[in-house]
């Protein structure tokens, strides 16, 4: 599976989904809605959360081999855009049930 990951540049194009997908949490939460950082401070902890996880993405993907295939990573960054927020509130969801 590893070789298939490598071969085809999956993962760094489901990373660059995912930055992209962070990022635009974070400028939506940070730059869009000034109100709700005035409101309360856990969309600031989200959004600058969402910056540094989006940081981290694009990082880690250009560390990664590129994907010949446009259409392999047209098909990756959809992936990612939707597969590491999911992740990461699915990760969020059983660590506030195990410490609720």
């Amino acid at each position: 599976m590893q070789v298939f990951l490598k071969a085809n540049g999956w993962l760094r194009a489901i990373f660059v989904g995912g930055g992209w997908a962070f990022g635009l949490l974070a400028i939506g939460l940070l730059v869009g809605l000034p109100q709700s950082i005035q409101a309360d401070r856990e969309s600031v902890i989200i959004g600058g959360g969402s910056a540094i996880l989006s940081a981290l993405s694009f990082v880690a993907a250009t560390r990664m081999p590129k994907n010949p295939s446009w259409p392999l990573a047209i098909a990756g960054w959809i992936a990612g855009f939707f597969l590491l927020p999911g992740i990461v509130r699915l990760l969020v969801g059983i660590v506030d049930l195990i410490f609720r």
